[in-house]
């Protein structure tokens, strides 16, 4: 089942026209999740949301079910039963135009924001509202999973970009300096080609704030090789993002 989760933002202007960003991930299986982003003059953050509705029809393959899932209820009742505010039917039509036009089978469900591709679509909506793009929408990306528990001296490092699905176990050395946590995300940035985006879920706080901030590391071991890490990637263009758990 294809399924998409839409978000939008909106701020009034000062001459009382509004700006809107709308933001949408969109899942197919067997694929990488797509993200999309965009921003346009709106009346008000339905009209925003609508608009991410429309596009994720728009993407989405043809000819197939699809559902998206927001935290919008005025979205839900304008195109999921067809009785939402009047200021949306215009938009609402548009959506259902282009459902017929694609031949898709449109469900609209409610999801919580909390949801970890409810969350990157707020983000991206935000980025377009204020016209700031998302660097992993504009270059090779891959999703990275980092599995630990408590007390086991391994950790696992699931990759997946197109294509490629690549699963890495982490021996964690607890004499070094470096904490289990970091160790795990030093090798899952090994794992990066040049000019990737990794998108990185289940990094501890405290890997996140040694990768962002190596001179937090009270260790000058530690320093030491955070850094050279962190040199490493730049020199080869890989950024890492660090997503939502969920």
């Amino acid at each position: 089942m294809n399924q998409a989760y839409v978000d939008a933002s909106w701020h009034e202007q000062p001459d009382g026209h509004g700006v809107g960003g709308w933001g949408l991930v969109l899942l197919v299986p067997g694929e990488l999740p797509a993200r999309f982003q965009g921003q346009m003059n709106a009346p008000d953050n339905n009209a925003a949301e609508l608009r991410a509705v429309l596009e994720a029809v728009r993407h989405a393959p043809e000819g197939e079910p699809l559902t998206v899932y927001t935290d919008n209820e005025a979205v839900i009742a304008s195109v999921g039963r067809g009785r939402g505010p009047h200021l949306l039917a215009e938009a609402a039509r548009e959506v259902q135009d282009e459902v017929e036009a694609r031949k898709v089978t449109l469900r609209v469900e409610y999801t919580p924001r909390t949801r970890r591709h409810m969350l990157v679509a707020h983000d991206l909506a935000n980025d377009a509202r204020r016209g700031l793009t998302t660097p992993a929408l504009h270059g090779p990306h891959a999703d990275v999973l980092i599995e630990q528990r408590p007390a086991v001296p391994e950790a696992r490092v699931s990759l997946r970009r197109y294509g490629e699905r690549v699963t890495a176990l982490v021996n964690l050395d607890p004499l070094s300096a470096v904490p289990p946590s970091a160790q795990a995300l030093l090798a899952a940035v090994t794992l990066a080609r040049p000019g990737e985006v990794l998108l990185v879920r289940r990094a501890s706080k405290v890997a996140q704030a040694l990768w962002q901030r190596p001179e937090r590391a009270l260790r000058p071991a530690a320093l030491a090789q955070l850094q050279e890490a962190r040199q490493t990637a730049d020199g080869m263009g890989v950024q890492v993002q660090f997503q939502p758990a969920g």
